[in-house]
């Protein structure tokens, strides 16, 4: 082959081997890329799985992002969607300082971030696509000028929750498409661990928020059964005379061990007098403790004495008892002990010692839950050490008083005694209420049938009956329980007891039903006068277990008159002035007349115009504003129900509203309010450009009773033109309460539909804590009768505070309603309540003054 040959074969080889080389460089860029993106996963995936909260989560997501590009630019920012707000939760720039707490939305219009947001996006901003965007007005100058900006939305459920963000000022570091994608890639991940660790802040907040839900940890534990086992086989324990002290404990420690490994087990008695701790069981398999160790000392440094000074569980681990002993606080932990679990033995708020379970093996290790399962016993345990002392004391007693009968032969006379006291308790018992104490049904009508027989006699022997019926008491039953509403009543009977004169008498009849008889009238004032203060009375709030219930009452006064000849039909006609009371409005009472036959008649009338308004759409809405109490703007308004009716004139909603609601035609005005409302703001978005308000309608709670709700709502909103997200519906604390499966879906189909949920008249009812953060609710309104004396009443605005704050943790707004001066707004306004509505700022009035009152404003 000829020297040029040659030549050419190895020209043609070399161009074929350096596309080789190539094509093996792409192949390995690829895979780096392949193995970054899998390592950032892994990464991710780890670190939500290891940290504890968002606030360590963010420094690693930074951290690990570094490990991809260079990134010390660095900043993660939230955006809330319902409230146009953001939130810089992480933030790392070498020029630009960190924007604090939550900020407008608008603020950060025309920046980069902003455009991500609106653009759903990633972003990769050169300095000449800025200088081109800055041209165009699409953005405007924030921060501080730098090289490159590269921004990827973090969306969930195709929403942005917010944008995570690389920069650089140096000419040196400069980002591609490349960067950018792995960006994205990595955004994507990072917002299932963001999801899953606010989702867990969120179940944690909850939890903290609601002690009962330890209860409910400790119920659905798959030991429940053996747990009611063993505390059954506590009390009976506590019963139980026929063995000493020493087997009690003993027994005691093998029930805890049949829930816990309790191998070592001490129990220790505490004498506050004293001040010192006595060991009176103790099982321990460590030989290592001096004989001293169990002795009875005085207060020291021992862990139990930790449990003793703290009055609460003290969970403690082999690096918790180095820490104590090295900070100066207990004694050196031996080289054997690994964990130490003990828990106060208390017994209506008096600490009688303390219980511990220790471990000496790395095998076992107590946990938070064995720390609340043993709290939880301890309850328990120290019911039944003190029934048993008790039981003890009161066998001591038994047998000095048997000692003593028998020295002085007054056996016959006790026998004697305690038949006269039985009979008398037997006899107190068929005549007064077995639950307040106080006189029944049968002992009234006996005094009553007595006080008209002498009014007969003697017609200036003037009396009265008042019978009461207490409002909202079935709410309390329904949300607190029986056992609340027996707690009420008592309180109640008592009240009712001292409020009223020696001769008086007031009896229960049953239910939430009391009935007084007043005698020896000097004027008709002093009935009107009881009545007054019962109702002042009743409308104050009682504490029962550690709650405030709000009630009332309605009372029918009836007064002696020579045409009654028996009890039960005064009854009857003072049962039916009470029942008049209550359609007026409750919390009042009202002198029973003749007249109120004609009522009844009224109400059917009544009735009968409501139907055929309803048939003639004669119900139209009054709109009241809503506003914003920073900025004084109008945000929307709440339609409220009005009635011109042709027949009757203007109606008030007091005179239609009870009564619709309680013929359940409540329903069909609601609708024909929410279309009307519907129609009209429609019509202002056309006429006055106003896209941005809103109008609220409220829902009697029945309504969300009916599986059909959300798709009757969706109709109207077709049929008007209006988009849901210009719809609020308000309901009130009652529709939690009842049916909550149904009202739940209507509520997720709501808002899954856009339409926002309002809580009205909130603090006013009893909704649990536990049940309100499962409800997807947007705001709470806070009852006018907090806000109308917030100035006379600290009580007032404390509770108009809590329920800001609950609001605020719960991610809801808050409206205060029934404002009525400057006062009241900025008072609301320093709580950081939001937005605002009452006659301050203006009444409610029709479409056309609410039209003007726009243009206005």
């Amino acid at each position: 082959m000829s020297n040029g040959s040659l030549k050419n074969n190895m020209d043609t080889a070399k161009p074929k081997k350096e596309v080789e080389e190539q094509a093996l460089l792409t192949l390995q860029a690829e895979h780096q890329d392949l193995q970054l993106r899998y390592n950032a996963l892994f990464n991710l995936n780890k670190l939500s799985q290891e940290c504890e909260d968002l606030n360590h989560f963010y420094p690693k997501v930074h951290k690990t992002i570094a490990s991809l590009m260079t990134a010390e630019n660095f900043y993660i920012v939230t955006y809330d969607q319902t409230f146009s707000t953001l939130e810089f939760v992480y933030h790392v720039d070498e020029k630009d300082e960190r924007p604090e707490g939550v900020i407008d939305y608008d603020v950060l219009a025309g920046s980069f971030t902003h455009l991500v947001i609106e653009s759903l996006q990633p972003l990769l901003v050169s300095p000449s696509l800025e200088k081109q965007l800055c041209a165009n007005g699409k953005i405007t100058q924030h921060g501080s000028t730098g090289t490159d900006w590269v921004g990827v939305p973090l969306l969930h459920n195709d929403l942005v929750i917010g944008v995570m963000v690389v920069q650089s000022y140096n000419e040196k570091v400069r980002y591609s498409e490349q960067d950018l994608n792995m960006l994205t890639f990595t955004g994507q991940h990072v917002v299932s661990a963001m999801i899953r660790l606010q989702d867990k802040e969120r179940l944690t907040s909850a939890v903290n928020a609601r002690t009962q839900e330890l209860m409910a940890q400790i119920r659905e534990r798959e030991k429940s059964e053996l747990l009611q086992e063993s505390l059954y086989r506590i009390s009976e324990l506590a019963n139980d005379a026929s063995f000493d002290i020493d087997v009690f404990y003993s027994k005691v420690h093998n029930i805890v061990g049949q829930l816990i490994n309790a191998t070592n087990f001490f129990i220790a008695k505490y004498d506050e007098e004293s001040d010192t701790i006595e060991y009176v069981y103790v099982v321990d398999e460590d030989s290592s403790h001096e004989r001293s160790f169990f002795k009875k000392r005085k207060l020291s440094n021992h862990y139990s004495e930790l449990v003793i000074r703290q009055q609460k569980t003290v969970l403690l681990s082999k690096q918790d008892m180095q820490d104590l002993c090295e900070s100066g606080q207990t004694r050196k932990p031996t080289s054997d002990e690994h964990s130490w679990l003990g828990v106060p033995l208390l017994y209506v708020g008096k600490l009688l010692g303390v219980m511990v379970i220790q471990s000496y093996s790395a095998r076992t290790i107590y946990s938070e839950q064995d720390a609340e399962l043993l709290n939880f016993v301890s309850n328990h345990v120290s019911s039944a050490i003190k029934r048993r002392e008790t039981s003890e004391i009161e066998r001591q007693n038994h047998e000095l008083l048997e000692e003593q009968v028998k020295l002085r032969t007054l056996a016959l006379e006790e026998e004697i005694l305690q038949r006269k006291q039985a009979e008398k308790r037997l006899k107190h018992t068929a005549s007064h209420d077995s639950l307040t104490g106080l006189p029944n049904r049968a002992v009234f009508l006996d005094l009553l049938n007595h006080a008209i027989a002498c009014n007969k006699r003697k017609p200036d022997l003037s009396f009265a009956v008042l019978f009461l019926d207490l409002d909202r008491f079935k709410v309390v039953n329904d949300s607190l329980g029986h056992q609340a509403g027996d707690t009420l009543l008592k309180l109640i009977a008592y009240e009712l007891s001292s409020i009223l004169r020696g001769k008086d008498t007031v009896a229960r009849l049953g239910g939430d039903e009391f009935v007084i008889l007043i005698e020896d009238l000097d004027s008709d004032q002093k009935a009107f006068d009881i009545a007054q203060r019962i109702t002042e009375f009743l409308t104050e709030p009682f504490i029962i277990n550690n709650q405030l219930v709000f009630t009332g009452t309605s009372i029918g006064i009836l007064f002696s008159d020579e045409r009654y000849n028996d009890a039960d039909t005064m009854l009857r006609d003072a049962d039916t002035a009470m029942y008049h009371a209550k359609g007026n409005g409750k919390g009042r009472y009202e002198v029973f007349d003749a007249s109120m036959h004609q009522r009844v008649q009224n109400a059917l009338s009544l009735e009968a115009d409501i139907r055929e308004a309803i048939e003639w759409d004669e119900f139209i809405p009054y709109y009241q504003p809503i506003i914003e109490l920073e900025n004084k703007e109008i945000k929307g308004f709440e339609a409220l129900a009005r009635w011109p009716s042709n027949k009757r004139g203007f109606v008030y909603p007091d005179e239609f509203i009870p009564l619709a609601e309680e013929t359940n035609l409540v329903q069909a005005i609601d609708f024909q309010i929410l279309k009307k409302s519907c129609q009209q703001l429609k019509r202002w978005q056309e006429t006055l450009s106003r896209n941005d308000l809103y109008v609220s309608c409220n829902l009697f709670c029945n309504q969300f009773f009916s599986a059909t709700l959300p798709d009757d709502i969706e109709r109207i909103l077709i049929e008007t033109g209006l988009k849901p997200k210009n719809l609020r519906v308000e309901l009130t604390e009652r529709a939690l309460l009842e049916n909550t499966d149904i009202v739940l879906s209507n509520m997720k189909a709501l808002k899954k539909l856009g339409v926002k949920i309002l809580l009205d008249d909130f603090g006013t009812g009893y909704s649990s804590l536990s049940y309100l953060h499962q409800f997807p609710i947007d705001v709470l309104k806070i009852d006018r009768s907090f806000i109308n004396n917030c100035h006379e009443q600290n009580n007032s605005r404390a509770i108009i505070k809590t329920i800001i704050d609950l609001a605020t943790s719960l991610g809801m707004a808050t409206i205060g309603e029934g404002i009525e001066s400057l006062e009241n707004a900025e008072l609301l306004q320093k709580m950081d309540c939001l937005y605002g509505q009452g006659f301050y700022y203006a009444k409610p009035m029709p479409a056309d003054e609410m039209e003007q009152y726009i243009i206005n404003h």
